[in-house]
């Protein structure tokens, strides 16, 4: 997969330096074909969402979703008889078309709920919502059934000590980088949207429950905590104030009042994947080599976003961190990935044994290297999401007309102007190295 590598290799420096037709240009149409269909179709969908071509990326994400639906219903029908399948037991996961990690499957829809805020269309955005938790709720189930499985393979050693032996210090920068993330199938961001989205609709009660769903995924937002409070006070919910104010302060008792401002702040790139060889002792004796992917981590200085009006400003604060979501999804996936390594080591094994019989030494050399040379990590992922996503919700005067938006330090400001009689806005950014870029969405 080193082409589509080189391919987001490129793109990612467009994305970074703020050339969003560039970035789209190295993911054309054409491209969206074989076994990498569903990425090339998710980074043409959020490039577009850049672009401000709601309908081209909400076009892209439903194929996607299509194709990634595809893919699953044909592996339930019958794993075993597709020929990617069983290609990828004998050699790697490359072979096998992509289909998103799970954290991409549920983000694809809250992006899309995204477009469709942007567009005006509240149900819409709804749908999304509604599939966005589905997914989490489908997904969760799925990933037990095959830890399930993978447990029962047991192999003759654990992932974890292979990973830890092969390289201790990516096993304990993997295990940071996840941070305080236990379950990917809880989306902080999927939750505030769709809170959003029905506080636009007046559904002010749905929007507290989906408040209290997105504290579970991030109990650390202090946007969501004053979200929590605001709205049980408005929903005249005595007791539950009480407990959300002593457990996150009373705060600012005129939060709530004037043009409500909604800003997305994404910042950063998502985290490449590489290879790791591990060592896998064989039950007959030996060794077998598995090559697993893992997240490369660039140092980068992390950006932070001011919103600014009058004398007043707030800092926009991290939702989700899609570092920490990748590196969580990924550790665990470990166990499945790794028994299937095992599975193919074995049958490889045997495969070298038989030439070796047949064909002597020649044979064995001859298994051995197809072994070696038919093995590979699958580095695919969705290179164009953003490192992290971060909010800030300002309440300000209704006579404010305009408002800034800076990335601190040093990356930028713009200005944005706030149409009369807007009782809410919704801004969207992403910092780049050439600046931020800004669509806006009023009602």
């Amino acid at each position: 997969m080193w082409g589509y590598r080189r391919m987001t290799d490129q793109a990612r420096a467009d994305l970074l330096g703020g050339r969003f037709e560039d970035a789209l240009a190295v993911f054309p149409e054409k491209r969206a074909r074989g076994r990498s269909e569903v990425l090339v179709r998710l980074e043409r969908g959020i490039l577009f969402q850049q672009l401000g071509r709601y309908d081209d990326s909400s076009g892209e994400f439903h194929l996607a979703v299509s194709k990634m639906r595809q893919y699953e219903d044909r592996a339930l029908i019958s794993a075993s008889k597709t020929a990617a399948q069983a290609g990828s037991l004998l050699l790697n996961e490359q072979v096998k078309p992509y289909e998103g990690e799970d954290f991409e499957k549920i983000l694809v829809h809250a992006y899309n709920a995204l477009n469709y805020l942007m567009k005006g269309d509240l149900e819409g955005a709804r749908v999304e919502i509604r599939n966005a938790y589905t997914r989490q709720t489908e997904l969760a189930e799925k990933h037990e059934k095959a830890l399930g499985k993978a447990r029962e393979e047991n192999p003759p050693v654990s992932w974890e000590d292979a990973f830890q032996r092969a390289d201790k210090a990516r096993y304990e920068g993997l295990r940071d980088k996840a941070g305080d993330v236990r379950n990917i199938y809880r989306n902080a961001f999927a939750s505030y949207l769709s809170s959003l989205v029905y506080e636009l609709g007046g559904e002010d009660d749905e929007a507290y429950i989906d408040l209290k769903k997105g504290i579970e995924a991030a109990p650390w937002s202090r946007e969501i905590q004053r979200d929590l409070i605001r709205m049980s006070r408005r929903l005249n919910i005595p007791a539950d104030t009480g407990k959300l104010e002593a457990a996150y302060g009373k705060g600012d008792r005129d939060y709530g009042r004037g043009i409500d401002v909604f800003v997305i702040f994404q910042q950063g790139a998502a985290p490449e994947k590489e290879a790791l060889n591990l060592p896998i002792p064989l039950s007959r004796g030996g060794l077998a080599f598995a090559s697993l992917p893992v997240y490369a981590f660039s140092p980068a200085s992390r950006i932070r976003g001011e919103v600014a009006w009058d004398t007043r400003s707030c800092e926009t604060s991290t939702l989700c961190d899609i570092e920490a979501v990748a590196s969580r999804c990924l550790l665990d996936q470990f166990p499945i990935l790794f028994a299937k390594q095992v599975a193919r080591s074995y049958l490889k094994g045997r495969m070298t044994g038989n030439l070796s019989r047949e064909y002597g030494a020649a044979g064995a050399l001859g298994g051995t290297l197809a072994a070696l040379f038919t093995e590979g990590a699958d580095l695919r992922s969705w290179a164009m999401l953003p490192g992290e996503i971060q909010v800030a919700r300002v309440f300000v005067p209704e006579r404010t007309g305009t408002l800034s938006i800076k990335a601190l330090p040093s990356h930028g400001e713009e200005h944005v102007i706030i149409p009369e009689k807007t009782r809410h806005l919704i801004v969207l950014c992403r910092a780049t190295d050439a600046g931020l870029s800004i669509r806006t969405k009023a009602y």
